[in-house]
């Protein structure tokens, strides 16, 4: 009997003690809580107890907690800590943002851009020079289109050749090339660009906001199925109000990574909402269409669209009106009035405030350093007032026993 094994929970607490027992964690004088200068008599088995084990013990499990809550978090009200994302509303102004639209009509599109769209999509910011002109000015010639001191030629109109795209394997471009190899100093129309074909700032495509609302960029087609004569007169339908949709990139929110998605726009006046997204650690899904050339990308622009008029008739003052009019195989669609032609167009206007979402990654040991301080100091402070109280009572038992010794010698005398 006496070589038996002892229990699982013998042997545990056997090894428990030897442990306790090489730390030391009830000798008096390690002892954490004591005064500043060591006063032996504040120096408690409770006191080493609390030092050695039971505080490092609670700084290991907050440890514990806060890294499963900085990388994992505990629901919605605990969200992971690893990711910080901040959004703020900005002014759009003068900037020019990334924009792609896909033709999606089967008898193509003409895109119409202001004066200086193509480069100033290239090159990122609005080129269109200030007014030179005061309406005011009773001197103005008609039409302004007279010279202005110092050699400028007025209404804005710039001087010097346009940038010139660099050619590309792409030939269906060839319709945008007027826009690009032209001076940017009047407003022109694309030509014929083919349906499934998607324009961007190489084609010179983007999103801008000029003070003249006219100038905005605009994309027109033409439907020669639904001819303007035909009696019944035809309803408009399908892509004779869908002739664009709208490219653009998303965060989609289960998985947390980039998609891409296209956005049918209805013809008329649509105003161009946008999320810019930075993330240095942006994912990109593999379903996306342009992964292979935009992984390595940290800002996406997020692209919403909001109708505020759906008539989007092309007239004759339209820029690309000429083009769609004497484009080959004009159909039934042009009849003999020149002010009639079976054609629909949008007005792209970007919101005058959008929002930017920035992401960021702390870094997970600065900030546990700055957390696990915190928490060792409270839980020092809490331990603290325990062992206060503790010492106090063992005081007061030692009082309350000195006094019980003194008084019974006496009552033995009497």
């Amino acid at each position: 009997l006496a070589n038996r094994a002892p229990p699982h929970h013998t042997r545990a607490m056997g090894v428990v003690g030897k442990l306790l027992g090489k730390l030391n964690a009830f000798d008096p004088k390690r002892d954490g809580f004591a005064g500043a200068v060591t006063d032996e008599n504040e120096q408690t088995k409770l006191g080493a107890f609390l030092s050695v084990v039971v505080l490092p013990t609670c700084v290991a499990a907050y440890s514990a907690l806060y890294f499963v809550q900085f990388y994992y978090g505990f629901g919605e009200s605990a969200p992971p800590l690893y990711k910080v994302t901040t959004a703020e509303t900005l002014q759009y102004g003068n900037q020019v943002k990334e924009l792609a639209l896909e033709c999606t009509n089967p008898y193509g599109c003409y895109f119409r851009l202001p004066q200086g769209g193509a480069t100033m999509c290239q090159s990122g910011k609005i080129n269109q020079a200030a007014p030179d002109t005061d309406f005011c000015d009773l001197q103005e010639q008609p039409g302004g289109g007279g010279q202005q001191p110092g050699g400028q030629q007025s209404g804005g109109q710039q001087s010097g050749s346009g940038r010139k795209l660099l050619a590309d394997e792409y030939p269906w471009r060839q319709a945008a090339r007027s826009l690009l190899e032209t001076p940017p100093t009047e407003a022109k129309c694309s030509g014929k660009v083919e349906c499934g074909k998607v324009m961007d700032a190489d084609d010179g495509v983007c999103a801008f906001a000029l003070s003249d609302p006219t100038d905005a960029l605009t994309v027109a087609w033409r439907d020669d199925n639904m001819a303007a004569t035909q009696t019944p007169k035809p309803k408009c339908q399908g892509h004779c109000n869908f002739g664009v949709s709208l490219v653009t990139d998303y965060l989609d929110e289960s998985s947390q990574k980039i998609k891409q998605k296209k956005i049918r726009v209805y013809r008329g006046i649509t105003l161009l909402s946008l999320v810019e997204r930075h993330d240095p650690q942006m994912q990109w899904d593999s379903s996306h269409p342009e992964k292979a050339t935009k992984s390595g990308r940290t800002v996406i622009y997020e692209w919403g669209i909001t109708p505020v008029d759906i008539v989007g008739t092309v007239d004759s003052s339209n820029l690309c009106w000429s083009d769609m009019k004497d484009a080959s195989k004009i159909g039934t669609s042009i009849v003999a009035s020149e002010t009639v032609v079976n054609a629909k167009g949008v007005k792209f206007n970007p919101f005058p405030l959008y929002t930017k979402v920035t992401t960021s990654y702390p870094s997970p040991v600065m900030a546990y350093l700055a957390a696990v301080g915190g928490i060792a100091a409270t839980l020092g402070g809490m331990f603290g007032i325990v062992h206060t109280v503790h010492l106090e009572m063992l005081k007061r038992k030692d009082a309350i026993e000195a006094g019980l010794k003194r008084s019974a010698p006496a009552e033995n005398a009497a």
